[in-house]
């Protein structure tokens, strides 16, 4: 055993001389995607274990760099002396489809270590370049393996604008793109992909330059989603990042509208505020969730039939009360025959609560901030 344990040794010893090992990496464990870490083709990486337990997934996500600096190969490798290193996940042939982009792996062997160290190197060149890596003793995608993805047509009807060429650097591969946002908002919205969700087959994507920000317009199956390139260009004036920010953001608002059920007994769209402030506000309650609003920019005052930030900011506020209010609230748009704001909340926390009491609870809570 003692001769076995030697030989793992002398091996890792021989594999590293060239390789340079960085511990602790600041800029890849700060919750900063700006923030960005660059290290030669295969050094190790190697990081603390946030928690006790096995590393069942992990994500890495890309920088706000070039995507030439993407790692395209990386192997992820435990260890509990630092000195044997056993192979715990491999990838090869990755993309990110765009700047800033979340990869989740589900660990292929997983077992309990006190380190971990990362190996990855890009296609060409030899400098890698990561944003951010988060590990979790959970299967991250457990329960959504099964998810129906949308086919995707994408179409830059104005592609000679400013705002098509800026989306270009964000965006690499704009089908899934679209995609991934897609699994995520149903991830908010329902518990798991077997769950019956709103069938939606296909999603018409396209750039346009007009003034506005962004529309959703079809249903289920199909839908579409026009993007203004004008707004594009004004959010970009700032930093990539920024436009990442809004992009996401809006993305997430549209895609909801795709994914989400309508409410019954209370007229349309456009015939009942009740119908309208329940669309929108689901909506934006969804990307308040996904972390894609400043929500500093709550502020007390409204009402809950204002749509959009106002009640969307407060659906999200919700799930401080239970984790999975918000699934709950978005159901009840299905359950209820004849869907009211006071019977939703009735239907989620129990026949004793209100709309006006949950209303002014927020209220309190957003006073209490400031």
């Amino acid at each position: 055993m003692k001769k076995t344990i030697l030989l793992a040794i002398i091996a890792c010893l021989f594999s590293c001389q060239n390789q340079t090992l960085i511990f602790n990496p600041e800029n890849l464990t700060d919750n900063d995607l700006v923030t960005f870490h660059a290290s030669a083709n295969g050094d190790g990486i190697v990081f603390p274990v946030p928690f006790e337990g096995a590393v069942l997934s992990y994500s890495l996500y890309s920088s706000g760099e070039d995507a030439a600096y993407d790692p395209t190969d990386w192997t992820l490798k435990g260890s509990n002396d630092g000195n044997i290193w056993t192979i715990v996940d491999e990838r090869k042939g990755q993309s990110f489809c765009s700047r800033f982009q979340e990869v989740v792996c589900v660990v292929q062997n997983p077992s309990s270590y006190s380190q971990y160290m990362l190996e990855a190197v890009v296609a060409k060149g030899d400098t890698v370049k990561i944003s951010e890596a988060v590990f979790s003793d959970k299967n991250m995608l457990e329960g959504w393996e099964i998810f129906k993805y949308p086919e995707i047509n994408f179409k830059v009807e104005d592609p000679d604008t400013e705002g098509a060429r800026i989306y270009g650097e964000l965006v690499q591969n704009p089908d899934e793109y679209v995609k991934y946002h897609a699994r995520k908002v149903a991830e908010i919205l329902y518990y798991t992909a077997q769950d019956t969700m709103v069938n939606v087959e296909q999603i018409d994507y396209t750039l346009k330059e007009y003034d506005g920000i962004s529309a959703k317009g079809g249903s289920s199956p199909r839908v579409y989603i026009v993007y203004s390139t004008k707004h594009i260009e004004n959010s970009a004036q700032e930093s990539l990042f920024k436009l990442n920010f809004e992009t996401r953001g809006v993305l997430y608002h549209e895609l909801v509208h795709a994914y989400q059920f309508e409410p019954k007994g209370c007229g349309s769209y456009s015939t009942n505020r009740v119908f309208w402030a329940c669309i929108e506000g689901i909506a934006d309650a969804v990307r308040a969730e996904a972390g894609y609003f400043d929500m500093s920019t709550r502020r007390p005052g409204g009402n809950w039939m204002d749509g959009y930030r106002t009640t969307g900011f407060f659906l999200q506020w919700l799930n401080t009360k239970d984790t999975n209010a918000l699934r709950k609230f978005h159901l009840t748009v299905r359950d209820l025959e004849v869907w009211s704001f006071d019977e939703a909340i009735k239907m989620v926390f129990g026949k004793d609560a209100s709309i006006d009491g949950m209303w002014n609870e927020y209220q309190d809570f957003l006073l209490s901030q400031q």
